[in-house]
């Protein structure tokens, strides 16, 4: 009978620490860096004024030829972005999120050279869309400093 309950309590032991091991789960991330932060509220910022300036403009005079350099102007800070996000270790995700806005900068910029004009709703939803991506990034990054 002693046996058969030690028994019992090494396998209800052993199911105990299974369980808990198999429900935790540990997750390394980069260290917060501030630079970091304040460098993607700086292009969120590019890409907004880039956008107003686009609504501004009659959509006649929205022509690929006017607003090229400040298409490769913000290109470079994403592309800087991006590098620094790749050399951090343990930044899959944040590097995932600039990767992802550098790929809709390039066809939002492809698709204006080919119809060499931009519509409001066009201006107005990859507005919201780039405002939406990069409070996700700051917010990531905020995370890391906790």
């Amino acid at each position: 009978m002693i046996i058969r309950k030690q028994k019992y309590n090494y396998w209800f032991i052993l199911v105990l620490i299974v369980y808990t091991i198999s429900g935790c789960r540990v997750q390394y991330v980069a260290d917060y860096d501030d630079n970091i932060r304040n460098d993607i509220i700086s292009i969120a910022e590019e890409i907004d004024m880039f956008y107003t300036l686009l609504l501004e403009t009659t959509e006649a005079d929205r022509t690929y030829e006017s607003f090229k350099e400040d298409y490769l102007d913000i290109e470079v800070s994403l592309r800087s972005l991006l590098m620094k996000n790749k050399i951090r270790p343990l930044n899959e995700e944040s590097t995932r999120q600039t990767e992802l806005a550098l790929e809709l900068w390039l066809e939002d910029k492809e698709a204006h050279k080919e119809d060499d004009t931009v519509s409001d709703f066009i201006i107005n939803q990859h507005r919201s869309q780039f405002q939406r991506i990069f409070i996700a990034m700051a917010i990531g990054e905020s995370v890391k400093e906790e």
